[in-house]
C-alpha cells in the first residue's frame, strides 16, 4: 500500500534533517511505525538519558494525531506506567497542520517542563507538587537506571 505524499515528505525530513536530540526512523516493514529516541533535555532531571518511544501514524493521519508512547520507563507526572503521554496536541488540540516533528519537539519540551496540574501519573504529580526536589531526584535516578 502506497504511503500518502505527506507522510513520505515528513519521513524524509525527519531522517535527513533531524531535530536536535531526536531521531525517528521508520520500520522497514511498516513505514507508518517509527522507532524514536529523545535525548533528555539539558538542565532537566532527564538530562543524559536516551528515551525510546514508538510512534505510529494511524490511517486517518493527518486528520488524527499520531499515537506515541514511551518504551523507556520514566518518572514524569505526564507519562504513565504504560508510557502513555498526556499532551494536549496528542488529543483535543491536535491539528492537521502539526507534523511528526512538532509532536516530538513538544514531547521533548514536556521533559523540560513537567506539568503536574494535568497529570497522567497522579502519584508522580503529587510527588512533584509536594516535594519537587525529591521528585527530581527520583526522575534522575530512573533516568540513570532505565535511559542510559
Amino acid at each position: 500500500m502506497a504511503l500518502p505524499k505527506r507522510i513520505i515528505k515528513e519521513t524524509e525530513r525527519l531522517v535527513n534533517d533531524p531535530a536536535p536530540g531526536i531521531t525517528a526512523v521508520p520500520h522497514e516493514d511498516n513505514l507508518r511505525y517509527f522507532n524514536v529516541t529523545i535525548a533528555g533535555p539539558g538542565g532537566s532531571p532527564f538530562e543524559g538519558g536516551i528515551f525510546r518511544l514508538e510512534l505510529f501514524l494511524p490511517e486517518e493521519y493527518p486528520m488524527n494525531p499520531p499515537k506515541v508512547r514511551f518504551l523507556t520507563k520514566i518518572y514524569h507526572p505526564n507519562i504513565d506506567k504504560l508510557g502513555r503521554i498526556c499532551l494536549d496536541i496528542l488529543k483535543d488540540k491536535w491539528s492537521p497542520a502539526l507534523q511528526i516533528r512538532t509532536v516530538l519537539l513538544s514531547i521533548q519540551a514536556l521533559l523540560s517542563a513537567p506539568n503536574p496540574d494535568d497529570p497522567l501519573a497522579t502519584d508522580v504529580a503529587k510527588h512533584y507538587k509536594e516535594n519537587e526536589a525529591d521528585a527530581h531526584r527520583v526522575s534522575k535516578e530512573w533516568t540513570e537506571t532505565y535511559a542510559t
